[in-house]
C-alpha cells in the first residue's frame, strides 16, 4: 500500500517548484514593469525639462530682435533729420543718394540703408542689392508708414532672407518726399549669440531649406528644415537624442519662415543616468530576494 502511494506523493515537490518559479516570475515581471514605467516617466520629464529650455530660448530670440528693432527705430528718427542725407535727397539723383547711404553704412558698420519713393518703390540702397528696383508698396510695413507718417518697425522676407527694419517718413513741410529704411538681416550674427547664451541650437528655415543656422551641426540636420512636423519632436542624430520645436515667425508673408530650436538630451540624461540604473535594480533585487527565500525554504525542509 505504501509503495503504491509513493509515485503520487513524488509530484508534490514538483508542484511546489512550479509555484515558486511562477511566483518569482510574477514578482520580477511586476517589478520590471514598474521599472519600465518609471524609466518612461523619467524620459518624459527629461524631455519636458529641455522643451522648457527651448521656450526660454524663443523668449531670448524675441527679446534680441525687439531690442534691435528699437535701436533701428531710434536711428531712423535721428537720420530723418540728417542734413547730409536731406541734401542728397534734394538732388533727386540716385547716385548721390546712394553715396550718402553708403557713408551711413560705413559709420554703422553693419546692416542696410534704403530710400523708398513715396509710392513705396526702392530708389536707392546701400548694403541691400537684393532690393534694387523692387516695388514694396504692398508691404504691410510700407502701408503702416503711409498711414502713420512716423517710424514703424517690421520685417520683410526677400528671397531667402528675413530683414528686420524700421521705416521712417521723411517730410518736407507736410509733404512726404521719401521713406528711409534702416534694416538688418536676421542671420548668424543673431543666432550664434542666442546659442551661446542659452545652449540651444537654432536655425531659420524658409520653404524646405535653412537660410541661416547657429552652427554647422544644425545645418547638417536638414530634415528639420524640410519637414516642420519632424522639427517638433524628439529625434536621434549621430547617436545622440535631441528634442526640438518649431515656431512660425508671424506676419512675414506667404513663405512662412520658421525658427527651429534644438536641444541635446545628452547632458540632462547623463545627470539622471544613476536613477535609470536604480530603477532597473528593483527587479534584480526582487529576483535575488525570491531566490534566496526559496533556497532557505528548501534547506529548511531538507533539515
Amino acid at each position: 500500500m505504501v509503495d503504491q502511494l509513493r509515485p503520487v506523493g513524488s509530484t508534490q515537490p514538483r508542484r511546489s517548484i512550479v509555484m515558486i518559479v511562477g511566483l518569482i516570475a510574477l514578482m520580477v515581471s511586476v517589478a520590471a514593469l514598474g521599472s519600465f514605467v518609471g524609466l518612461r516617466q523619467l524620459d518624459s520629464a527629461i524631455a519636458a525639462e529641455n522643451r522648457g529650455r527651448l521656450d526660454s530660448a524663443k523668449g531670448v530670440f524675441d527679446l534680441l530682435r525687439t531690442r534691435a528693432l528699437e535701436d533701428m527705430r531710434q536711428l531712423g528718427r535721428i537720420l530723418a533729420d540728417d542734413t547730409r542725407l536731406r541734401r542728397a535727397l534734394a538732388t533727386e539723383d540716385k547716385a548721390t543718394v546712394t553715396d550718402s547711404l553708403t557713408d551711413l553704412g560705413k559709420l554703422r558698420g553693419a546692416g542696410m540703408f534704403v530710400v523708398l519713393t513715396p509710392e513705396g518703390r526702392v530708389f536707392a540702397e546701400a548694403g541691400a542689392p537684393e532690393l534694387r528696383g523692387l516695388d514694396l508698396k504692398e508691404s504691410k510695413v510700407v502701408k503702416e508708414a503711409q498711414k502713420a507718417n512716423d517710424v514703424v518697425v517690421g520685417s520683410w522676407v526677400i528671397g531667402n532672407k528675413i530683414i528686420d527694419l524700421s521705416l521712417t517718413t521723411i517730410l518736407s513741410d507736410t509733404t512726404v518726399i521719401s521713406y528711409l529704411v534702416v534694416g538688418t538681416t536676421v542671420d548668424q550674427a543673431l543666432l550664434k549669440p542666442l546659442g551661446t547664451a542659452t545652449g540651444v541650437g537654432a536655425g531659420i528655415a524658409i520653404g524646405t531649406e535653412w537660410t541661416t543656422v547657429s552652427d554647422d551641426q544644425i545645418k547638417a540636420m536638414s530634415a528639420l528644415a524640410q519637414n516642420p512636423a519632424v522639427a517638433s519632436s524628439q529625434f536621434e542624430f549621430n547617436g545622440t537624442r535631441y528634442v526640438s520645436n518649431v515656431f512660425e515667425l508671424e506676419q512675414m508673408g506667404q513663405s512662412r519662415p520658421r525658427l527651429v530650436l534644438v536641444q541635446s538630451l545628452a547632458s540632462t540624461g547623463a545627470t539622471f543616468s544613476i536613477f535609470k540604473w536604480l530603477l532597473w535594480l528593483s527587479p534584480i533585487l526582487v529576483l535575488f530576494g525570491m531566490v534566496l527565500s526559496s533556497i532557505s525554504r528548501a534547506n529548511y525542509r531538507a533539515s
